[in-house]
């Protein structure tokens, strides 16, 4: 860009712009070093800048300089590399949950920082484009532009600032600020980390956590509703007691681990006993022309081939699963509980109550006239066949014939069966007569 600031600062290119201003990458060709240069057209930031500069922790940037120059604001700062918690999500779409808790741990330690000095420093744009992710891993809060000193029963309001989705409706009414607004984007950076959800795009915020993601600990759920709550009382009133809250989230409930394992115990005993009772006429055997499915000849192969199929598309390593994320397919969803074991299971269950019911499934027919034809054929397996003149079976073991009685035309019909062999020799004759008892006619 070549523009160079108080003969000191020479702009080198554009990092970033926002409602406050832009943020040039910088040489101070003083001190031959990379700094970042922040513009506005907000005077009032100069009184501001004098206590940012002060500020001296390791989660913010080290303010070097500020000036006014042409009637613009300018804020000299240290150039931080990394990249934002926004461009993390918008690669990672969400932060794993004990990552995510301990970079809320470091955000707690900066904001309390900020609370600490005398007056206090409200920062009320916290969101995750302002938060950097340093290439070791932990975190700086940048745009220091937003944040005002908090000084009780002062008249003179201060310059609202803030971010939709991140502020709580009081922010947006009083200019004054309050340790509460940053407490509440606290929380909604949080829940965004959590669930990759952007609290001002639909379905916003309203949406539980459970909703995303079952798995959550269910104290990191109430600390989010307790940051974000309308009602303060009872809620945090301090970074400190959020940061206690973060620290103690795993610890033991007895009493609640008690009642959950009883509630897993009997559900776990329910699901085994469901299974045993599903599975066992596969182990005994079930006929095959009662089952018209393939995967019953051999089921504990099907059975198999569908769980590592679901495991390796459902639950692999690789967060970003693009099968997972079909959300409008029909056969593979986000639920944990997939369309296609769901179908599995209805085709077993469907089997399991045929069985147990002794329901049988009709054969085809294949257009054979059963209204002249009496004796029905089957194969080794009870299987029906097709009875055509002049036809061929292949057969490893039997065929049986059979007349059902409920068929006869009458009481008592004659039946003859002829053996004649390739060369028209008769081997053997037989004629039966069978008759059918009174109540089946």
């Amino acid at each position: 860009m070549g523009r160079i600031l108080i003969q000191k600062y020479e702009l080198i290119r554009l990092l970033g712009e926002g409602g406050s201003g832009k943020v040039f990458l910088a040489m101070d060709v003083h001190l031959d070093r990379l700094v970042a240069v922040k513009e506005s057209c907000e005077s009032v930031f100069l009184e501001e800048m004098k206590i940012l500069k002060e500020l001296d922790h390791t989660g913010l940037p080290i303010i070097f300089d500020y000036f006014m120059e042409q009637g613009k604001a300018f804020l000299v700062m240290e150039y931080i590399e990394g990249i934002t918690l926004r461009q993390f999500l918008l690669k990672h779409k969400k932060v794993e949950e004990g990552q995510a808790v301990k970079w809320m741990l470091e955000l707690c330690h900066i904001v309390q920082y900020l609370h600490d000095r005398h007056p206090a420093v409200i920062y009320r744009d916290l969101k995750p484009e302002n938060i950097m992710i340093r290439q070791d891993g932990t975190l700086k809060l940048i745009d220091l532009g937003g944040a005002v000193r908090f000084a009780c029963g002062r008249e003179t309001p201060d310059l609202c600032a803030g971010t939709a989705g991140y502020c709580p409706k009081e922010q947006w009414k009083s200019p004054r600020g309050d340790i509460s607004w940053d407490i509440y984007a606290m929380g909604m950076v949080f829940y965004e980390m959590l669930t990759g959800n952007h609290p001002a795009k639909p379905p916003y915020a309203s949406q539980a956590l459970a909703a995303y993601d079952k798995s959550i600990a269910g104290t990191l759920k109430k600390i989010i509703r307790c940051c974000i709550s309308e009602n303060k009382t009872g809620c945090y009133q301090s970074v400190l007691q959020l940061e206690k809250a973060l620290l103690g989230y795993r610890k033991v409930n007895l009493p609640l681990q008690f009642l959950q394992a009883v509630r897993k115990t009997i559900l776990f005993a329910g699901i085994l006993s469901a299974a045993a009772y599903l599975m066992l006429p596969l182990l005994s055997g079930v006929p095959e022309n009662q089952i018209p499915f393939p995967y019953l000849k051999k089921p504990f192969f099907f059975l198999s081939l569908t769980f590592i199929f679901h495991r390796i598309f459902f639950h692999s390593s690789n967060k970003n699963n693009y099968l997972r994320r079909q959300e409008k397919n029909i056969w593979l969803t986000r639920k944990d509980f997939s369309g296609l074991i769901m179908l599995l299971a209805l085709n077993i269950l469907g089997t399991w109550i045929s069985v147990i019911l002794g329901i049988t499934f009709p054969a085809v027919y294949a257009g054979e006239d059963t209204g002249n034809l009496w004796v029905e054929m089957r194969d080794d397996y009870g299987r029906k066949m097709l009875l055509k003149e002049d036809a061929v079976y292949m057969t490893d073991n039997c065929v049986r014939f059979e007349l059902p009685a409920r068929r006869l035309p009458d009481e008592k019909i004659s039946l003859q069966m002829i053996a004649v062999g390739e060369g028209g020799d008769v081997y053997s004759s037989r004629i039966f007569h069978i008759r059918a008892k009174e109540d089946l006619n």
